[in-house]
């Protein structure tokens, strides 16, 4: 077993085969009735070696979160950070949780909780073991575990103050139930002319124009009143940054790689991006 201690956020966690609450066990989080889950020497925990049906294999591969970590490292999509950590700002004062429902390679969370005034506790969720690795490795404040999105999430009931979904799975039942009463939700999501440039000239994936609908009805739904905004830039991109753009993404799953081989020097490239905001309304549970 590990030596590592759980980070702050692994408490908000809870056992996902009986959900009693965890403590700390020779480098492990382990619950009263025996269930046992070792802390990684990255510092992230497994969720998902349960015994349980497991789900499908899934997440960001290795080279995804190469690509992922080369592209947001160079600050392209700071902005989305920067407004949700804007937008809470204003509303949650003195400690706060953040759960990022997808995390990736931590870049948004590890954002989000470093600009928020005053002690924040981070958790990161991923389906991907090779993204909570690099994440726990990466960021040393904030929490992750490996747990399945579309499934119960292993989180205590209204424990967050904010739950993010950056170009992740949006479970709004769990989304719901995490957060506490009067607190948000943010999602991010694509834009009508998201990528607009090469969507035809590398065969990228079609933006499914009914999704902010849904969104937004599912929103209102399960959590309560909401407002979107929407960040529109076109900047210039040289053919290294733009490889790792369309290969961080699903669309390296999709796509003639080969194509990418011939792209131009410079392409200037639209991001247009929705970023939807929820407030938990007193009446949902």
């Amino acid at each position: 077993m590990s030596s590592l201690q759980p980070r702050p956020g692994h408490w908000l966690l809870r056992c996902p085969l009986c959900r009693s609450g965890f403590t700390v066990a020779a480098g492990a989080l382990a619950c009263r009735n025996g269930h046992c889950f070792d802390v990684a020497r990255e510092g992230y925990v497994n969720l998902l070696g349960t015994g349980r049906r497991r789900p499908a294999a899934g997440g960001d591969s290795p080279a995804q979160l190469r690509y992922r970590t080369e592209f947001l490292g160079a600050g392209h999509l700071n902005a989305v950070a920067a407004m949700v950590a804007a937008h809470i700002e204003r509303s949650v004062r003195g400690p706060a949780c953040v759960l990022d429902a997808g995390s990736g390679t931590g870049h948004y969370l590890a954002s989000i909780t470093a600009t928020l005034a005053g002690p924040v506790i981070g958790l990161g969720l991923d389906i991907s073991k090779d993204a909570a690795r690099q994440a726990a490795r990466r960021w040393p404040a904030p929490a992750f575990a490996v747990a399945d999105l579309w499934g119960e999430w292993p989180v205590h009931d209204a424990v967050t103050d904010l739950v993010v979904s950056i170009f992740a799975p949006k479970n709004f039942l769990e989304m719901a139930r995490v957060l506490r009463c009067g607190r948000w939700l943010a999602l991010a999501y694509p834009g009508p002319e998201h990528l607009i440039e090469l969507r035809d000239r590398f065969g990228l994936l079609r933006q499914d124009e009914e999704k902010p609908a849904r969104y937004a009805d599912m929103a209102t739904r399960f959590i309560g009143p909401l407002s979107v905004a929407r960040l529109r830039r076109r900047t210039v991109l040289d053919p290294v940054t733009v490889r790792a753009l369309i290969l961080m993404g699903p669309n390296a799953r999709h796509i003639d790689l080969s194509v990418l081989d011939h792209s131009p020097d410079l392409l200037a490239v639209t991001f247009d991006i929705s970023v939807l905001f929820a407030r938990k309304s007193e009446r949902k549970s």
